[in-house]
C-alpha cells in the first residue's frame, strides 16, 4: 500500500480482514514480521509508537477518548504534553518554562483545533467538549491527532486566556 502525500485513502473490509492490523503495523503498535513501513523515504519499521507519533503519524480509535470536562482548545493540547520538556514539577509549580511551553502549545495547537472545518461547523475553542455533539467529538478527537493546518471543528476566534 502506498499513500502520497495530501491523500486520503480508505481501508475496508469485512472483520477480521486486518484493517487494525494494518493502522497498529504503520503506527509501531505491531512489529512487522515482513515487509517494511517507510515515511518520508525512510524506514520507520520497529520503531517505538512514541517515536512514530512524533513523526505526525497517529490514530484515533473507534471509542472516543476526550476529556470531556475539558475545553475544545485544551483537549487539543493535552495531545501536545507527551513532547514537552517541562518536568512534572515544573508544570504543577507553574514555573517559567512550563508557562512558556504552555503559551507555545496554545498556539500550535490553535492551528491543529482548526482541522477538517466544515463551513457550517463554528464551535468556539472554550465549549467543554461534553456539550458537542458525536459528530464534533469525532472532528476533535481527530483535530488531537492531526498536525497544524488549515481547516475543524472550531472558531478561529483567539482561544481564552
Amino acid at each position: 500500500m502506498q499513500v502520497a502525500d495530501r491523500e486520503v485513502v480508505s481501508v475496508i473490509g469485512p472483520n477480521g480482514a486486518g484493517k487494525t492490523t494494518v493502522f497498529n503495523v504503520i503506527t509501531g503498535i505491531y512489529q512487522p514480521s515482513s515487509g517494511d513501513v517507510s515515511f518520508a523515504g525512510e524506514s520507520i519499521a520497529g520503531q517505538q509508537p512514541h517515536r512514530i507519533a512524533r513523526l505526525g503519524i497517529a490514530r484515533t480509535f473507534q471509542s472516543l477518548r476526550l476529556f470531556l470536562n475539558m475545553s475544545v482548545i485544551e483537549n487539543v493540547m493535552a495531545a501536545t504534553y507527551g513532547g514537552t520538556r517541562a518536568t512534572p514539577w515544573e508544570s504543577v509549580l507553574r514555573l517559567p518554562r512550563a508557562r512558556r511551553e504552555e503559551r507555545e502549545s496554545r498556539g500550535a495547537r490553535r492551528g491543529r483545533a482548526v482541522v477538517l472545518r466544515p463551513a457550517a461547523c463554528r464551535v468556539p475553542l472554550d465549549q467543554p467538549a461534553y456539550s458537542l455533539s458525536y459528530a464534533n467529538r469525532r472532528r476533535l478527537e481527530i483535530a488531537r491527532r492531526s498536525p497544524p493546518g488549515p481547516g475543524c471543528c472550531c472558531s478561529t476566534s483567539p482561544p481564552p486566556g
